[in-house]
Formats: structure tokens, C-alpha cells, sequence
């Protein structure tokens, strides 16, 4: 066993609770952290390395529809559709869903170019009239394993591409890196908009946004699921016809992204 293996062993998966996965966590509080995590991904590019990875399920797809899971605020969608038409000549539809939607993340999306479904979409059991590759950022680590699980055996059954992407690590490092959280949202929220007074006095005078954000920053990483384990979730899928990859890419200055990429080897027409 490596260096690296043993350490990461040590850190036992916790399913903690996170502040935006409760049902009664308040409206605007959880629209503090979602607009914060859509920024700091629009603003950074953390998952820019993810572009190849995309445009490789959407030509394996029967339409040009993406149906994003877990869009929160709106998420890094509308970032990587420029990169994926500068760099790959594709331009899907993308549709973003959540469980809790918001109106004025949805009005954040038109305004992107994108659509937004304004009804609840549970990421594991998405509804048989919404078509297209399935993708998630950030949300797997909010799923347990059977949940995970649960959701890759349905695109695999519906045979269509899917592909969910996780810059959390469960690793001493990637809990090392939530704890200038804080700091960022200090620094990120004048880039949000609408920058309310409501959302400076929580940020700036009252630090309600940046402890919740450290929080779930820290929990984010505790869930976390190892690429090793998302590979023996894959490997039970198996089937002919359906193929899994598991990986980590990585750009320049950029989180390493944890990938899981579904590919059917013929798209149902």
C-alpha cells in the first residue's frame, strides 16, 4: 500500500449533514451559498477540465439536450458551453434542475442562455420525459453510495451518456483547502449578483454565509467519494453495450476533477 492510499484510508466516509441539503434550511440563506459556489466556478474555471469529457458524451448522445442534476444557482454550465463551442464546435441544450430551484437562479440561466426548470428534480429519479446526457458538478458527494449507485444504473438503463464531475477530495489535503472558505466568500461576494444589502450584512457584519459555506465546505469533503470506489460502483454495472470510465483530469492552476463518464456504444433512437 502507497503513502498516499494509507493516508486516504484513514478517512472514513462521513454522511454528515450539509446545510443546503436540509429541507428547511431558509431561502436565502441557502441562495448565499448557492449564488457563492456559482461564482467562484464561473469566476475560476475549477471545472474547465472538464470540457473534453463533455463534448465526448454529447457526441455519443441522441440529442444535443443536456439535463444538468443539481444545478444549485446555476453551477459551471454556462462557462464550459462557450468552451465547448470555441473548442469543439458543439452547443447543446442545456436544461439545469435541482431539487430546491430558485426564480432568480432560473432568471441567472436565461440570462446565460440556458434553460431552467422551475419544478424539483430529484438527480436519483430523474423523470422518463426529460432526455438528453445527464450531468452533475458537485452533487455526487451529496448522494450515498447506493443513491450514487441507484442514479448510474438508470442512465444505464435509459442508455443515455452521463457524466458527473467532483473537485471535493476526502484526503487530509482536500480538507486542508476548505478552511480559507471563509476568506473566499469575503472575497468572491461583490462578484455576485444581485449584491442585496441583506447579503452584505450576512456576509460582512454578521458571517453567516462565510461559516455556513466552511461548513459544508468541510462535510463536502468528508462525503467525498474515491475514485477507487466509484470504480467498484461502475464495475457492478458492467453490462455490454454500456461503457463506464472512471478518472481524474486536470488543468493548469486548476483543482484536479474526479470524473465518472457513461457511454452507450448506440444511442436508443
Amino acid at each position: 500500500m502507497t503513502g498516499t492510499a494509507s493516508t486516504t484510508a484513514l478517512i472514513p466516509r462521513l454522511h454528515l449533514f450539509e446545510l443546503l441539503d436540509l429541507d428547511w434550511y431558509p431561502r436565502t440563506l441557502r441562495d448565499l451559498g448557492t449564488d457563492y459556489l456559482h461564482t467562484v466556478s464561473e469566476k475560476t474555471g475549477a471545472f474547465d477540465a472538464a470540457t473534453d469529457i463533455l463534448a465526448r458524451g454529447l457526441r455519443a448522445s441522441e440529442t444535443p439536450e443536456l439535463l444538468d442534476l443539481g444545478s444549485g444557482g446555476t453551477g459551471p454550465l454556462p462557462r464550459l458551453c462557450r468552451r465547448l463551442e470555441s473548442e469543439h464546435g458543439l452547443k447543446p441544450h442545456v436544461v439545469l434542475s435541482d431539487l430546491y430551484p430558485t426564480a432568480h437562479a432560473a432568471r441567472r440561466a436565461r440570462e446565460h442562455g440556458v434553460d431552467y426548470l422551475e419544478r424539483p428534480v430529484d438527480a436519483t429519479r430523474v423523470p422518463p420525459d426529460l432526455r438528453g446526457m445527464r450531468t452533475l458538478f458537485n452533487t455526487m458527494h451529496h448522494l450515498r453510495p447506493e443513491q450514487v449507485r441507484r442514479m448510474l444504473a438508470d442512465a444505464q438503463e435509459r442508455n443515455v451518456p452521463f457524466a458527473a464531475f467532483e473537485v471535493m477530495r476526502r484526503t487530509p489535503a482536500g480538507l486542508l483547502v476548505m478552511l480559507p472558505v471563509p476568506l473566499m466568500v469575503w472575497l468572491f461576494t461583490p462578484f455576485i449578483r444581485p449584491l442585496t444589502p441583506l447579503r452584505l450584512l450576512l456576509t460582512y457584519l454578521v458571517p453567516v454565509a462565510p461559516l455556513a459555506s466552511l461548513w459544508d465546505g468541510l462535510v463536502s469533503a468528508l462525503r467525498a467519494h474515491r475514485p477507487e470506489e466509484l470504480r467498484a460502483m461502475t464495475a457492478s454495472l458492467a453490462r455490454e453495450g454500456y461503457t463506464w470510465e472512471v478518472g481524474e483530469v486536470r488543468k493548469p492552476g486548476r483543482p484536479t476533477v474526479t470524473y465518472v463518464l457513461g457511454l452507450p456504444d448506440r444511442p436508443t433512437r
